[in-house]
């Protein structure tokens, strides 16, 4: 079998890759433009994956002008320059290939094409089978017995989704053969090239012409014979066009450079450099697809021992005189590192495997509890010895604890019976205060990132997709390895990032917030709420009852059924059959959005149908229907997930399922509210900050006449109205008082005319006057507004009253970042300290009251949090003392210049809750 080469054509790679993934999704956290980059990594490494090549050779367009440029001036002429955002990433894309140890070739005066054809050439003289990875279509003339060509996927495509083409494959796409093309292109030009061909012949007659006569010269030595007149006529005059056309379209195949195969080994790089790089870029998905280097054969490498743990540093714990052992380590240490192995990613579910600790670096435990397989289930200790012997030293506070999303380990270990006390640490909390706009906070991204470590990747134990196992069939030994690893690596993360937060100065909101919440929220999932499924299934009815209603009120007015779900279906009547207006038709079809249709609604009865139709179905299917599901089978609540890393700006979200996206300005919300009830003899008690973010744009503006409409106790959004509207506070209608809110709230997003208009029934006009009567009142916030945009710029950051930060390395001046992406950058940048700060305040009064509720012996509890609002489930005789209790300590968490003020209701479900006064 022949030996293979691999050709690169790297500048159709690079836009290839430029286009197919977006910019805004690809960039370091220092603000590096990397979607080229990443794309054109991702499929050099497929390539050498699939292809296996022995050798591989890129090549590039040089800067200068080509001999084609000389020859026919017009000559990609109309091209536009290389837009600046990828521009930017071609150095970084050689830095790539260099770092692989892959030859790049770049000659002035020619393309990339020719660079593959002259080499493609040479190795055909050797016998070598060459495959050439372009997205340039010129490149099809080359194939030959021993070249083929592969195009990978594009623009809505996977980059693995390549196409091969032998001769057979590019004869079934043109027409002719290979080596015909450039006659071919001669004859229809190219308009991406700007070649002209010969005016007046189509592809159609292009290929007959071929197929019947050959090259272009042939053609013209039998023009009289060629029967249609009008494809007689065309050629006629047209020669030396056709033949420049050609010559323009031929791909040379004898540049002078040589193809050294010995410099062309495919495998020959070093593996660190790459992993340096790689690290710069920020790309540790793609170092599992790097094909094993020669010399990391020749050492036999592993992947974590490299430089993480050297063998046998990890012990498996399997009887009772090394659990002795463990424990006595364990009580000594100033400090351990612990992480549960479980059955699953819910920890509610999970079941136990094995826990697994570190005392120091290089130095790990594992103690197996739950392995299944036959071999492994007689060598390990029982679970409930374990957990007994392991709860003292667990639930020791005086002993500090480090790990990885701790609380998860907290919730399984306390559904086992350890209520883990003095975990003063957690990596991936301390990794997101330090970069919230990080792409993942995982162990291996950090361990990667921060340590230089490779981890082995827990598919390699469990598998993917339908062969995927549990760590409970993972043999004692694998586990052990790789658990051991886990709880080594956070423990070395600690060092690096407790350092980094000090510096940062962040410690104290680290240790004074963010630690003590991870109980807090630990402690809300468990509790869980308490779900009327009877009240669920009775919406349902009723719901699915008006569905079926609303489709036959839809089919009446199209005229005939179909599937209103069906967003072509759908398409098809309201903009083919009932002739609304339509936006352009796409590949995709008609759109259908809600955006498109709330356009529509004054021109056909069916758009409010279908719109409510939408709400409907979106509801049922979301929440009704689905959160009768998610009721535990032991508690018979609902838990869901508060995520402590979820956002940029600080807030907690929820997730599985998500709690704080239930809508409250519908109706149909609000039904889906009623279903979340206290227990028996509990009433539910809902704390509501009021108007936060005002209250802190207030005082960190400093603006007078904001303070003083907070201290005077006026309706604010009445007030701004008086201002914008410039009519008295009494003449104030609901409309003004809506659009004013509109302002005050869009002020805080950055929110300028345009997105004023468009949430309003506003003209631009009105909208930028709108604006302008704000800033003339509130002239500090005007300057708050304008000096945030600035420090976001010069000191790339911007921070709240806590000193949470948040990065926009895109607003520096060293960016290459566009103009809609800085305009997005600074509108988050005006956001970040008032809604950050807002997070911050909400966080520190859950966790003061969390310790209040205890230190006061109340059984009442935390049990959701939603954006400004906490809601809490109180036994009916703890109402009167915790009212209080919770307006005192969310009132005093924070001093605001404008005073912070909280709302209370209460009532049996959350929707139908009344105002409480404590």
């Amino acid at each position: 079998m022949a030996k293979k080469l691999v050709l690169v054509d790297g500048h159709a790679l690079a836009y290839r890759a430029f286009f197919a993934l977006p910019v805004d999704g690809f960039s370091t956290s220092q603000g590096e433009l990397t979607n080229a980059v990443y794309g054109f990594t991702m499929m050099l490494l497929h390539a050498l994956q699939e292809e296996k090549p022995e050798y591989i050779a890129v090549t590039f367009d040089a800067p200068a002008a080509t001999f084609r440029h000389e020859e026919f001036e017009e000559y990609k002429a109309h091209r536009p320059p290389m837009q600046e955002e990828m521009r930017s990433q071609m150095e970084r894309i050689r830095h790539v290939v260099q770092a692989l140890n892959i030859p790049a070739f770049e000659v002035p005066g020619y393309e990339a094409d020719d660079l593959i054809g002259s080499l493609a050439q040479q190795a055909s003289d050797q016998e070598l089978e060459t495959i050439i990875i372009t997205g340039d279509n010129d490149i099809f003339q080359l194939v030959s017995p021993l070249v083929k060509v592969v195009t990978p996927g594009g623009h809505r495509q996977r980059f693995s989704d390549a196409k091969l083409y032998d001769e057979k494959g590019v004869k079934e796409k043109y027409g002719v053969a290979p080596t015909l093309l450039a006659d071919y292109k001669g004859l229809v030009g190219d308009k991406s090239d700007n070649i002209p061909g010969v005016t007046g012949v189509g592809d159609k007659t292009a290929r007959q012409l071929i197929q019947r006569y050959g090259t272009i010269e042939e053609i013209y030595e039998h023009l009289d014979e060629i029967e249609s007149t009008r494809a007689r006529k065309s050629l006629t005059g047209q020669k030396e066009r056709a033949m420049l056309s050609k010559r323009l379209s031929t791909i040379v195949t004898d540049v002078p450079i040589n193809l050294n195969l010995e410099q062309c080994r495919a495998s020959d790089y070093d593996r660190d450099e790459v992993i340096a790089l790689f690290r710069e870029l920020e790309f540790r998905s793609l170092v599992q697809r790097l094909p094993t280097s020669d010399r990391e054969r020749a050492q036999q490498m592993t992947l974590f021992a490299r430089e993480a743990m050297v063998a046998g540093a990890h012990t498996a714990v399997t009887t009772e005189e090394q659990l002795n052992a463990l424990l006595s380590e364990l009580s000594r240490s100033p400090r351990m590192a612990l992480d549960v192995e479980t059955t699953s990613v819910d920890a509610m579910r999970a079941d136990l495997v094995g826990l697994s600790f570190a005392t120091k670096a290089g130095r790990a435990f594992y103690v197996p509890v739950g392995h299944l397989l036959a071999q492994d289930a007689e060598g390990q200790l029982p679970m409930g010895l374990v957990v007994e012997r392991l709860r003292p030293v667990l639930e020791d506070a005086s002993v500090a604890k480090a790990a990885h999303n701790g609380k998860y380990d907290l919730t399984v270990l306390a559904r086992h019976g350890i209520a883990v006390c003095g975990l003063d640490f957690d990596t991936m909390i301390a990794a997101y205060l330090l970069e919230p706009s990080r792409r993942g906070f995982g162990l291996k991204d950090l361990a990667w990132s921060k340590l230089g470590l490779e981890m082995r990747p827990i598919t390699e134990l469990i598998g993917k997709g339908r062969d995927q196992v549990t760590l409970a069939q993972v043999s004692i030994a694998d586990t052990a390895a790789y658990a051991g690893a886990d709880a080594d690596a956070t423990l070395r993360l600690m060092v690096v990032l407790e350092d980094e937060l000090r510096q940062r100065e962040q410690w104290d909101l680290f240790c004074d917030v963010e630690m003590p919440l991870v109980e807090v929220l630990m402690e809300m999932e468990m509790a869980g709420v308490a779900l009327d499924t009877a009240e669920l299934m009775q919406i349902s009815a009723s719901m699915y009852q008006r569905i079926v209603a609303l489709e036959e009120e839809i089919h009446g007015l199209a005229g005939h059924p179909f599937n209103v779900n069906s967003t072509q279906q759908l398409a098809e009547v309201l903009f083919e059959e009932l002739g609304l207006p339509a936006k352009a038709k796409t590949k995709a079809g008609y759109s259908t959005r809600a955006s498109v249709l709330e356009e529509l609604r004054d021109q056909h009865a069916i758009i409010d149908l279908i719109l409510e139709h939408r709400q409907l179905t979106k509801i049922k299917s979301t929440y009704v229907d689905s959160l009768p599901l998610l009721v535990d089978r032991d508690t018979g609540r609902v838990h869901t997930s508060y995520n402590q890393t979820g956002t940029v700006t600080g807030r907690i979200s929820s997730s599985d399922p998500n709690l704080q996206n239930i809508p409250v300005r519908t109706e149909l919300g609000r039904h889906v509210r009623c279903a979340f009830v206290a227990q028996e003899g509990w009433v539910l008690l809902g704390a509501d900050y009021s108007q936060v973010e005002l209250r802190i744009l207030a005082h960190i503006s400093q603006d007078p006449d904001l303070l003083a409409a907070f201290d005077g106790g006026e309706d604010i959004h009445a007030s701004t109205a008086s201002t914008v509207f410039e009519v008295p506070l009494t003449a104030v209608t609901p409309a003004m008082r809506r659009i004013a809110k509109s302002i005050n709230f869009g002020i805080i997003y950055g929110m300028g005319e345009y997105g004023l208009a468009q949430r309003t029934d506003l003209s631009l006009e009105e909208a930028r006057k709108f604006i302008a009567s704000y800033f003339a009142r509130y002239e500090k916030v005007k300057e708050y507004v304008e000096q945030t945009k600035d420090e976001a710029r010069e000191q790339g950051y911007v921070s709240t009253l806590l000193g949470r930060s948040r990065y926009f390395p895109e607003l520096q001046t060293t960016s290459r970042a566009h103009g809609g992406v800085k305009r997005a950058a600074e509108r988050e940048a005006i956001n970040m300290p008032i809604q950050g700060s807002a997070a911050d305040i909400l966080k520190i009064a859950m966790v003061r009251l969390h310790r209040a509720l205890k230190e006061e012996d109340l059984a009442a509890r935390m049990i959701l949090q939603v954006h400004d609002e906490l809601v809490l489930e109180v036994p009916q005789e703890e109402l009167g003392p915790v009212a209080p209790l919770v307006r005192s300590v969310m009132e005093n968490a924070w001093a605001l210049d404008a005073a912070l003020k909280v709302d209370l209701k209460v009532g049996k479900n959350w929707e139908q809750m009344e105002a409480y006064q404590a």
